[in-house]
């Protein structure tokens, strides 16, 4: 039944008339519930406010698939820009972007170069870059680009892998491989998938997500759990524990706006809790993915609309 609640706000949110009224009255339709503003200087209250709180940070810089290699250099300058905005405001320049942000499916070369000029510039100023994950056409490419930053230099840099492609566990033993006690971010994954390529059945992807960050335990990765599935985080919380393992090998990472009470609740248990905060005009892609992964997104949305 979720699978089918997913499909069809992803399916209504690309319509192109739902897009232009959803970008006309975004903030009156909720978004600011889940995007902390369109700049980091609007954000910044927002920002220290969760540090006040005792969460960690990381800022989602929003935007995706720029079409032209002007767009990506554009998009580029525009995180060099939040970047030092973060590290002038006191707060670690810890952030996460979308590599087709970067020109990734127009010149891999040159999101190549870009990435690794960003990445640099946030591990020169304390922070680092996790590249996110996209839908299953730029898991390879996505990869290929996180081991050349790497090469060049940002070892902080990181990734996340996705618990429903069925690739997934077979790209969690490569990646750390490649690179013992990296830095590693698993979500269930939100986009909308074949059947060929990932997993539909919600108690299956529970499952993959809780033997991925057990495996990557076992090969002495860094796991940030990514997850407002409570059942998911007692039991991988309860794993750490049987496992001896300290608090600088894991996070418990959650988004923005999403049950806030329960991060509260993690931060009292004495957990490292870091907190996925949006910051962008270009919200509507991440703003409808949030909607459709639980019917309440979408109640908070609708008695916006109602007033």
């Amino acid at each position: 039944m979720l699978s089918l609640y997913r499909r069809t706000v992803l399916g209504v949110a690309a319509v192109p008339a739902v897009e232009r009224f959803a970008r006309r009255h975004g903030w009156r339709l909720a978004v600011s519930r889940f995007v902390a503003g369109e700049t980091v200087t609007e954000s910044l209250p927002t920002l220290r406010g969760l540090l006040r709180d005792g969460r960690l940070l990381i800022l989602d810089f929003l935007g995706e698939h720029v079409r032209d290699t002007q767009a990506a250099r554009g998009m580029a300058a525009a995180v060099e820009e939040t970047l030092a905005a973060l590290t002038a405001a006191g707060i670690p320049p810890v952030v996460s972007l979308k590599p087709t942000q970067l020109g990734l499916a127009v010149d891999p070369d040159l999101a190549a170069e870009l990435a690794v000029g960003i990445a640099l510039r946030a591990e020169a100023d304390g922070g680092r870059v996790c590249f996110d994950m996209e839908d299953h056409r730029h898991v390879d490419a996505t990869l290929t680009l996180l081991g050349r930053v790497r090469a060049a230099g940002a070892h902080g840099s990181s990734t996340v892998l996705q618990a429903y492609l069925h690739r997934t566990p077979a790209d969690l033993e490569s990646l750390l491989t490649a690179a013992p006690q990296s830095e590693v971010r698993i979500v269930k994954g939100a986009y909308h998938e074949p059947p060929a390529v990932a997993l539909h059945d919600l108690a299956a992807i529970r499952r993959a997500f809780l033997a991925l960050c057990e495996r990557a335990w076992q090969l002495g990765a860094k796991v940030n759990a990514a997850t407002h599935d409570e059942g998911l985080l007692q039991q991988a919380t309860a794993f750490l524990r049987g496992a001896g393992l300290t608090r600088d090998r894991y996070e418990l990472q959650l988004l923005y706006g999403v049950r806030p009470r329960l991060q509260q609740r993690l931060v009292d248990d004495g957990h490292p809790v870091r907190i996925y905060v949006p910051v962008g005009a270009d919200w509507y892609g991440y703003f409808s993915r949030r909607l459709a992964e639980r019917p309440a997104n979408a109640a908070v949305v609708l008695r916006g609309i109602l007033g």
